[in-house]
């Protein structure tokens, strides 16, 4: 009886690990260094804005920057 369970222990572990690998069906696109990106959705984030005396500064709050703009490497 014991082996009869250590058999269905180790059934039901092979099929949850195989239907969990299937699950996860996404994709990675790496973007190399330096290229152009768009975004796919809105982000809040600080940027760097000049100041009265024309000096660039980091803003004290965060903005949001729209879905469709583009991040472009300095």
């Amino acid at each position: 009886m014991n082996r009869n369970r250590t058999q269905l222990f180790a059934l039901i572990f092979c099929v949850v690990l195989t239907s969990m690998s299937f699950g996860c069906a996404t994709k990675v696109l790496l973007v190399p260094h330096g290229t152009p990106v768009r975004l796919a959705e809105p982000v809040k984030a600080r940027v760097f804005v000049p100041d009265a005396q024309g000096n660039v500064i980091e803003s004290q709050n965060r903005v949001t920057i729209p879905a469709g703009w583009y991040a472009l490497p300095k």
